[in-house]
């Protein structure tokens, strides 16, 4: 990758390469255009009915513009059925944890990210849900580890590495356009 020996020392590149070219269709390998697919490549086998939505959207990503809070549950385990085929994830939660030392926004921001088959685009995590997701994969606040300055600053550095990669990535499909 990169600087490794493995890599052309030089590409050849067009004189107008530098020059993403508009008109030329993107790489029919990219799934972002490929036609639209009938449901998750991992269960194509299965039936499966919530993947029925008119518009082909993840159930969780048409809740993702509103504010929805997760629903109490009495038991302390994921169910099956409350990972969403489309990513394996579970619901967005919007609930503070346990213990949690102060509060966290649950605003959410839009990304210029577009979702396949839709005119939404994908909607990035709050501070909570980000907070959430560090706590299941592990990760236990101590006295002065982190604040909620840090965890605002944490957002901004992760939406804006997304927004960077979605450059990058058109970047690359104008430059390998067909």
């Amino acid at each position: 990758m990169g600087l490794s020996a493995s890599s052309p020392a030089a590409a050849e590149q067009s004189p107008n390469a530098s020059r993403p070219d508009q008109t030329a269709s993107p790489p029919s390998q990219c799934p972002m255009h490929q036609e639209k697919m009938s449901g998750c490549p991992m269960h194509m086998n299965t039936a499966d009915h919530r993947m029925e939505n008119t518009d082909d959207v993840p159930a969780h990503q048409e809740r993702a513009y509103e504010f929805v809070a997760c629903p109490v549950k009495s038991g302390a385990s994921q169910m099956k059925d409350d990972i969403d085929p489309s990513n394996m994830m579970p619901p967005p939660n919007q609930q503070p944890s346990p213990g949690q030392p102060f509060p966290l926004s649950t605003v959410r921001e839009e990304s210029s990210i577009p979702r396949a088959h839709s005119d939404k685009k994908w909607v990035y995590p709050s501070e909570q849900m980000f907070w959430n997701a560090m706590l299941r994969k592990g990760w236990r606040w101590k006295d002065d580890d982190i604040t909620s300055e840090d965890m605002t600053n944490i957002i901004k550095i992760h939406n804006q590495n997304n927004e960077q990669a979605w450059k990058e990535i058109l970047k690359w499909e104008a430059l390998h356009a067909m």
